[in-house]
Order: C-alpha cells, then structure tokens, then sequence
C-alpha cells in the first residue's frame, strides 16, 4: 500500500496504459478511480506545501488509497 501511494506524488495524465487497463471495467470504478488519482495527488502536495516529511505524507497518502480500495470493493460487490 506504501509503494503505491508513492505513485500520487505526480498528477495522474491519463496514459494509453492506464486507459486500456481501464476499459472494460465498470463505469463506477472508473470514476472512481480517477476521482482518488486526483484526491491521493492533491492530498500528497498539500502536506508538502505544509513542510511534512515524506514519510507523512506518504503514509497519510497510503491510508486515504485505502479508503478509496475499500470503496470500489463495495461498489462492486
């Protein structure tokens, strides 16, 4: 979960490989997931403008992704 919040650290563009990853998913999911890119990103540079360490910021990142991985699994199920 750590190593992943370290990917919000950039704002999410969109690539070719995200998007095809993403069809065929649910319209929900999709959004979202897109809706926690740009919350997770946000999130992350806001505690740095506030001079958090990264580790902070980082695990405040990685406990915000996990609410969101909790919200899709009840979306879909």
């Amino acid at each position: 979960m750590t190593e992943a919040a370290w990917q919000h650290r950039f704002p999410g563009t969109g690539s070719k490989i995200v998007t095809a990853r993403r069809s065929g998913q649910p319209a929900l999911v999709v959004a979202l997931a897109e809706k926690a890119s740009l919350r997770l990103h946000k999130k992350f540079r806001n505690l740095q403008q506030r001079g958090k360490t990264p580790q902070v910021m980082i695990t405040a990142v990685s406990r915000e992704l996990s609410g969101f991985l909790w919200a899709a699994m009840n979306l879909v199920a």
